[in-house]
């Protein structure tokens, strides 16, 4: 016979104890609830507001408009200074990974802070030293 709905109550105690209910695919509606209140906020408290996406990222923008200044003048001047100026883009990276938090270093996070600064140095040094080393053919 197939069970339904309220029926417990009519079997007998000693068979309602060796029945386990099966919980559903998504659990209870208060499971649910609570699941979803660990990530809510308090009621009473308002909502940060949102900036806009360039001041969120910041720091990711001086970056990458260090990169692009650096491009700039590889095609215009010349390539050591182009270098140079991209290994300070690099290196300037990594000062803000380890200076600022997790949450305002933004989309320079990657990692953990420790190797996201020990890989932004290593191949920021490692441009610098390209940029300097490379003997001049003129």
């Amino acid at each position: 016979m197939v069970d339904q709905p309220g029926e417990e109550a009519a079997r007998p105690a000693a068979q309602a104890s060796q029945v386990s209910p099966v919980p559903a695919a998504g659990g209870t509606p208060a499971d649910r609830q609570a699941f979803w209140k660990r990530w809510g906020r308090p009621r009473g408290r308002p909502l940060p507001p949102i900036r806009p996406w360039p001041r969120r990222q910041w720091p990711l923008l001086v970056v990458l408009a260090g990169v692009v200044a650096s491009l700039v003048v590889v095609v215009v001047v010349d390539f050591r200074p182009g270098t140079a100026l991209f290994a300070c883009s690099v290196l300037l990276a990594a000062v803000f990974r380890l200076v600022l938090t997790t949450r305002r270093a933004g989309l320079l996070v990657l990692r953990s802070r420790m190797t996201d600064v020990v890989t932004l140095a290593i191949m920021g040094g490692a441009a610098l030293v390209l940029a300097l080393a490379v003997p001049d053919i003129r």
